[in-house]
């Protein structure tokens, strides 16, 4: 594999409150993939275009409005055309040496606020991916019942969503830190409409600081998930996540910060205080339960 890109970046003032950016790439991508007993060899080389332009607008007691609009390519990679045989899901992939390069377009819009005991940003953002690449059925099967499937650019697929973050110094000891995520998806597969592969839920996480003395901080935090019970049919067949979908889950953790003096610190911390089983939607892993960390730093 092997890239070469050529770039460029601008920035110009267009009044003294708004900025415009923007940039502009020429990429060459290639894959080279020797012959196997499993596989025949396999090449490709993608020479496209990739650019984005920002809007920044500066409002008073430092509030900003922020736009962006971009736009990219992704070529096949390694994954795309080497990984065959039988997958997850009861399939057996076979090879496609015609695959091409999937492009996205992606859009956002928000606002942010900057003082000095709050900061605040709130985004919605845009993204349409097309000629995405997606395993599809053949129509055939394996002697041993594996269903034969082919990564083909037969995929279209729209996301949208808002995420939001704040960080507020209540007092001079005292801070609180909470971020949420949300985000929508839809694909269209072979004229068949349905909800996008491995989309998360909603999710988001809380964090208190508070500095107790001079040499003593304690933190805590929850983070959670909604359940996620939108799949495609892709999603459905994987192991690594339910049919019915993923339940949704919180956790609590704590973390206590002493500093003994200028150069050393001791860290104790308990994560999952509750013991809470759970899985990150699309994981093949269930996290881990209650566990404990005590660290020893010390700075020459």
């Amino acid at each position: 594999v092997y890239k070469r890109q050529v770039f460029v970046n601008a920035g110009r003032s267009l009044t003294s409150v708004s900025r415009l950016n923007g940039g502009l790439r020429v990429s060459t991508v290639a894959t080279d993939l020797s012959a196997t007993t499993a596989s025949p060899a396999a090449s490709t080389d993608t020479t496209d275009f990739s650019g984005d332009i920002g809007w920044q607008w500066e409002l008073n007691d430092g509030w900003q409005v922020v736009a962006n609009l971009g736009a990219g390519f992704r070529a096949p990679n390694i994954f795309d055309l080497g990984t065959l045989g039988e997958r997850p899901g009861n399939r057996f992939n076979i090879p496609n040496a015609n695959l091409d390069s999937e492009r996205i377009l992606q859009a956002d819009l928000g606002v942010r606020l900057w003082s000095k005991r709050l900061r605040f940003d709130a985004f919605v953002f845009a993204l349409d991916y097309d000629n995405r690449i997606t395993s599809v059925s053949t129509g055939d099967t394996t002697p041993d019942g594996r269903d034969v499937v082919q990564s083909v650019n037969a995929a279209d697929s729209g996301i949208r969503g808002i995420e939001a973050a704040v960080v507020a110094e209540l007092s001079a000891k005292l801070r609180i830190e909470a971020t949420a995520l949300y985000t929508h998806g839809k694909q269209t597969v072979e004229n068949t409409s349905e909800a996008a592969d491995r989309i998360p839920p909603l999710t988001g996480r809380v964090a208190l600081r508070h500095a107790t003395g001079d040499r003593l901080t304690i933190h805590a935090w929850l983070r959670f998930s909604d359940n996620q019970d939108r799949l495609s049919n892709r999603d459905v067949r994987d192991p690594r996540i339910d049919p019915n979908g993923t339940p949704g889950w919180g956790t609590l953790g704590a973390r206590l910060d002493w500093f003994v003096d200028d150069r050393a610190m001791i860290t104790l911390g308990v994560d999952n205080l509750l013991d809470r089983r759970y899985r990150t939607h699309g994981s093949g892993l269930d996290a881990p339960g209650r566990n404990l960390s005590a660290t020893i730093s010390y700075r020459w």
